[in-house]
């Protein structure tokens, strides 16, 4: 999860959602991997995949999260950018997960955008 937004209040956003971010960056910060600078504050929470299994972290993040529902909520009303990230590699060339009714019926509560960002190297298996 990831939430972006001017002048965020990190100390409230993980007593709030009662979890500890993964990585706060305060707008001009530099982000590790590119060093590019990021435009806004960003609060990012985020669990690591057990195995292959990326339908499965998800579900396991919105149900560590739900709890908070009302949190997120206001804070998505209130202008922030709210979204929910599934990142997932592969050595792959084809990637294939379903969501099961249940999931997207999660996802749809929290009235959020739900981004994927997937990493493929094509290699043959």
């Amino acid at each position: 999860m990831i939430i972006r937004g001017e002048m965020l209040d990190f100390d409230e956003i993980t007593r709030s959602l009662n979890v500890e971010p993964a990585r706060c960056l305060s707008k001009g910060g530099k982000v590790s991997v590119s060093g590019k600078k990021v435009s806004k504050d960003f609060w990012m929470y985020r669990v690591k995949m057990r195995g292959n299994d990326p339908v499965g972290s998800l579900m396991q993040l919105l149900r560590e999260l739900e709890p908070n529902i009302g949190y997120i909520h206001q804070l998505s009303d209130s202008g922030y950018d709210v979204c929910l990230r599934m990142y997932y590699q592969s050595e792959l060339g084809q990637i294939y997960f379903e969501m099961p009714n249940e999931l997207q019926a999660l996802i749809a509560k929290f009235k959020v955008r739900l981004e994927f960002s997937i990493l493929s190297w094509g290699g043959a298996v």
